[in-house]
Parts: C-alpha cells; sequence; structure tokens
C-alpha cells in the first residue's frame, strides 16, 4: 500500500515551470529510510516549456528515445528521463538465484544495488531503442576505478546527468558504500541498496544525507565524459575471471584465491549477470514487460 501526500520541494531546473511535488510513502518498507520517494508533475506544456524541459533534464542523455511532443499529453518528470528511469522508477527487484550447468556448479544470489543500476543507466542512456538491462553484481573496487576513469570531478553545483560517490576512507584505500544520478540540483535517482525490499526512486539531499552522514562519508561529485562508451558490464567487469554459463542469459565469473584459514572459501564469485525481459514501450513510456511481473519474475511493483 502506498500513500500519496502533497510535498514543497521545488525543481530547480523548472523554477519558472509550475508544477507539484508528490512524496509517496509505502507502508511496506522494511525500513523507515526505504519508505519515501518523490515524484513531480507538470501537467499540460506548452511547446517553449517542454523545449525547456528537454534542454534541461534530456540534454545529458543526448534527448534519446524522447516522445515528441504532445500538447494533451499531462508531463511528469520521469517523461524528460531515459527509458530504464521510467522503467525502474518506485520499483523492487527480487533476488535471483543463479546456478552453474557446468561442474564444479557454483550458486549465487542475484541483488540489484546502487552502482549496477547506475551503470546500467550510464550504458543504456544514450542509446536508440535500448538493449534489454542488466541486473549484474560485482565488487565495489573495479566500479570505483571504472567510474572514476569514465569521468571527470566537478567542483561547481551538480548537473542533470551527474553522479554522486559516496565513500569512506580506510588507511590509504577508498572504500565505495553508495552510488546516485544527480538529477536536479538537490535530487538524485537511486537504488537504495542490495536485496529484495530496497527501492528505486527520486529522492531529495536530504533524505540521502539521512543515510549517508556527510560526516562520516564524502560526497564525490562527477561528471561522466560527454562521448564516454560504456561497454556491457560482462566485458568491464569479468576480463580476468573464469566463466561459467548458467543459462543463456546468465553468467558467473569466479575468482580462485589461496588462504591460510581453513575457514575462508577458495574461490570467491567476483561478478555475475542476468539478462532481463526488454522494456516495452507504450503511449510514449517506457515499462517494464508483463513478463517482469511474473510470480517467478523479476519485481514487484511499487507504484499502486
Amino acid at each position: 500500500m502506498t500513500s500519496v501526500e502533497s510535498c514543497s520541494f521545488r525543481l530547480a531546473g523548472a523554477q519558472d515551470i509550475p508544477h507539484t511535488c508528490h512524496l509517496y510513502r509505502d507502508a511496506n518498507a522494511k525500513l523507515p529510510v526505504w519508505e519515501a520517494a518523490l515524484g513531480f508533475e507538470f501537467g499540460q506544456l506548452t511547446h517553449p516549456q517542454w523545449r525547456q524541459l528537454v534542454t534541461t533534464y534530456a540534454s545529458w542523455h543526448h534527448r534519446r528515445n524522447l516522445a515528441d511532443y504532445d500538447r494533451d499529453r499531462n508531463y511528469t518528470l520521469m517523461d524528460f528521463m531515459p527509458p530504464i528511469m521510467q522503467a525502474w522508477n518506485r520499483h523492487r527487484f527480487h533476488e535471483q538465484n543463479v546456478a552453474t550447468r557446468r561442474p564444479p556448479a557454483i550458486q549465487t544470489k542475484l541483488a540489484a544495488n546502487c552502482w549496477g543500476t547506475l551503470y546500467e543507466i550510464l550504458r543504456l542512456a544514450k542509446q536508440e531503442n535500448p538493449s534489454a538491462p542488466t541486473l549484474f553484481v560485482t565488487d565495489s573496487h573495479p566500479m570505483l576505478k571504472v567510474l572514476r576513469q569514465r569521468s571527470m570531478k566537478i567542483q561547481s553545483t551538480p548537473q542533470t546527468g551527474d553522479i554522486v560517490l559516496v565513500h569512506h576512507q580506510n588507511d590509504i584505500r577508498t572504500y565505495l558504500d553508495h552510488v546516485a544520478l544527480v538529477v536536479d540540483q538537490q535530487l538524485f535517482f537511486e537504488k537504495a541498496g542490495a536485496g529484495n525490499h530496497v527501492p528505486y526512486r527520486l529522492i531529495d539531499r536530504q533524505t540521502l544525507e539521512q543515510i549517508w552522514n556527510p560526516d562520516i562519508y564524502t560526497f564525490e561529485y562527477r561528471r561522466p565524459h560527454t562521448h564516454q562508451q560504456w561497454l556491457p558490464p560482462e566485458q568491464v567487469f569479468s576480463l580476468n575471471g573464469n566463466r561459467r554459463v548458467a543459462d543463456e542469459r546468465s553468467l558467473v565469473y569466479q575468482h580462485s584465491y589461496h588462504y591460510s584459514s581453513q575457514n575462508l572459501p577458495g574461490q570467491i564469485i567476483s561478478f555475475a549477470m542476468k539478462q532481463l525481459p526488454e522494456l516495452v514501450l507504450e503511449q510514449g513510456r517506457f515499462r517494464l514487460s508483463s513478463q517482469a511481473y511474473d510470480p517467478e519474475g523479476l519485481v514487484e511493483d511499487q507504484s499502486r
């Protein structure tokens, strides 16, 4: 059950365009920090207003897959976001069991997390008719390296399409804790964490900082390189692994390690992925396919 309240948040990129903020509260959230999500409605727009919003919110993904102007449409902020964000917003993915067919068998659980989500958004955002998204897990250290290599650090006010890396320092090593996409100056799109009960959502900075206290964690804002190519995740995060096929759409990679302790495993899963159903375009908006809502499928719909 989801309740809807009005909220006072105003979009910096649409100050002169009337809009309404909605605060969605999910009564089934497992933790209080996961229950809230924001949404924004513009209603019907004039063509100049529509062009302004396209420039502000869709330029970062080169306006790919953006529906043509419709004077009768009641527009939302998500209408200016990439297909993958439109489809995933206010949903939760269920964990997926993946087991390889070839011996020795490897079993692992796939759970969508924040940096796998961000990587797929960046990979698919600029694709015309984007391919099916991938659910994958990988270590935080290679993800931090990849995100830094493919973006530049910024000191100015963040803008739509920038990313924020939330991390902490332990001795000389930086540990990535969370990532999110900047949608407006104080608004972010995130997968709030890993696991079944954690939503994809729009949140404000105040909510983000309630979870990730800036007195403890560092917020590093970065701007992806304009012409950066984002390869499929299995080509980036599994180059040194040993590939094992789980099925025609799933892969598991492992690394072998040698430990002095008998209590630690000899093999660690470094990368696992599963291809998700393709997105569906309906009346100018992208949705998850009906396969995604199968009882044994992938998602739980929060939007009702």
